[in-house]
C-alpha cells in the first residue's frame, strides 16, 4: 500500500516537473490576455513576441460607431513595459490597419477589411448597445475575439506567416468557435 502511494506521488511529481518544460519544448508560450474593455472588439497576437494589437470600437458621444473612423487600433507593448502605443504608418498600411465601408447607416453597421488579410470580411455592429465584430469562423458567422498569427522563426523584417488562428463565440449557441487557416 505504501509502495503504491509512493509510486503515485512520484508519478505526480514527475508529471508536474515535466509539464513545466513541455510548452518550451513544443515552442509554445503563454500570451497575456488584455484586460477587458467595454468597447473591445478583438485583438491580434503573434508568435514572435507578446505585443498585442487591440481593436476597439470608436464610439461617438451618442454611443454610435464613428462613421469616419469606426475602429481604434493600437498596441499594448507587453514585451516592453505594457504601455499603449499607436501603430506606425507602415504597420497600419501593411498589416494591422483596415479599410471600411458603411453597410447600413441607420443600423450603424460597417464592413472592415484588415490590410494584411483582405479576404475575410469583419462586420462591426452594435447589438444591444454593445459593439461586436462578426466574421466567418469555420464556416459560420461568429463574434471574433482573438486572432493568433504563427510566424516562421527568423524570417526577418517581413516575417513569413505560417498560419492564422481565429477564435470566437457562436452568437446563437454561445459556444467557442475556432479555425486555423494555413497561409
Amino acid at each position: 500500500m505504501i509502495t503504491k502511494s509512493l509510486h503515485t506521488v512520484f508519478f505526480l511529481f514527475l508529471l508536474e516537473l515535466t509539464s513545466a518544460f513541455i510548452p518550451v519544448l513544443a515552442g509554445v508560450r503563454e500570451f497575456p490576455v488584455p484586460p477587458s474593455a467595454p468597447n473591445r472588439l478583438f485583438y491580434i497576437q503573434r508568435s514572435n513576441n507578446t505585443n498585442t494589437v487591440i481593436y476597439e470600437a470608436n464610439l461617438t458621444a451618442g454611443r454610435r460607431l464613428d462613421a469616419n473612423d469606426p475602429v481604434s487600433v493600437y498596441w499594448i507593448r507587453y514585451a516592453e513595459q505594457g504601455q499603449r502605443e499607436s501603430l506606425s504608418m507602415i504597420q497600419w498600411k501593411l498589416a494591422y490597419g483596415y479599410k471600411h465601408k458603411v453597410v447600413n447607416r441607420s443600423e450603424n453597421s460597417f464592413e472592415i477589411y484588415l490590410n494584411a488579410f483582405k479576404k475575410r470580411t469583419i462586420w462591426v455592429d452594435m447589438q444591444q448597445g454593445k459593439p461586436i465584430a462578426l466574421t466567418t469562423i469555420n464556416g459560420r458567422k461568429a463574434c471574433l475575439q482573438k486572432v493568433f498569427v504563427q510566424l516562421e522563426s527568423g524570417s526577418g523584417l517581413m516575417p513569413k506567416v505560417l498560419y492564422v488562428e481565429l477564435f470566437g463565440i457562436d452568437p446563437v449557441a454561445g459556444n467557442a468557435v475556432y479555425e486555423r487557416m494555413m497561409v
